[in-house]
């Protein structure tokens, strides 16, 4: 995954010899994000979260604003990531 700095036109989409440090870890109940697979940047409840696309690249914003803006892995498909939240949001007690 690339993080593609606000205000910045979006690279090509993700190929298979790209290196990125940073990494999303999805579950049910929440999305993370990761730098070098260790370091915690930043995480919350789906509730909090709204995922949306600006033509390959996912904007994901949360309670502050604007979390970040990223292309996905070549296996990773925008829209099934956008769609997943949106029924996860939906589904979880206390949603905003």
């Amino acid at each position: 995954m690339k993080l593609v700095p606000e205000g910045t036109q979006a690279p090509a989409p993700f190929k298979p010899d790209d290196y990125t440090s940073y990494s999303l870890t999805t579950t049910t109940r929440r999305l993370q994000l990761w730098e070098f697979g260790y370091l915690p940047q930043w995480g919350y409840p789906w509730r909090q979260l709204h995922l949306a696309l600006e033509g390959h690249v996912v904007v994901i914003t949360g309670p502050q604003g604007l979390l970040g803006r990223f292309v996905l892995e070549k296996y990773v498909v925008p829209d099934e990531l956008v769609l997943v939240s949106n029924r996860l949001r939906a589904r979880t007690p206390g949603r905003s």
